[in-house]
């Protein structure tokens, strides 16, 4: 099993017309989603028997530094402001991609002594995201 660097990881954020980088990510996660339970059983049953449904495959969080003038977190201010859906695309280091769509739930900006202004975008994953 390779072990591969997080760094050199680049996010991008469809504004409507095209991806736009998203600058100042320090930090994401994405993937903590789960199928839902189907509950199965019936009268003839012996014990509760289910069926998986469909995978939701959770929220995308970005962590931040904040900066109102880049181009990706005025394109996730922008879709959140519009309710929009948006494509985002996580690209590895190694090459590997994940694609997905989603909406932007929430953009968090924080501060404090000793330090820059920071934040968390969280997006809510519609969709099945796509490993190439």
């Amino acid at each position: 099993m390779a072990i591969l660097d997080a760094q050199g990881t680049t996010i991008t954020f469809n504004n409507g017309t095209t991806a736009v980088d998203v600058g100042g990510a320090v930090n994401y996660s994405f993937g903590d989603g789960q199928a839902t339970d189907i509950d199965a059983t019936t009268l003839a049953s012996t014990a509760k028997e289910y069926r998986p449904g469909l995978q939701d495959f959770g929220d995308c969080t970005i962590e931040l530094k904040r900066d109102p003038n880049d181009a990706g977190q005025a394109a996730m201010e922008a879709a959140k402001a519009a309710k929009a859906i948006r494509e985002v695309v996580i690209t590895l280091p190694d090459g590997d991609v994940a694609t997905f769509n989603a909406y932007v739930k929430s953009i968090s900006t924080s501060g404090g002594v000793d330090d820059v202004v920071n934040g968390t975008a969280t997006l809510k994953v519609s969709g099945a995201v796509v490993w190439s």
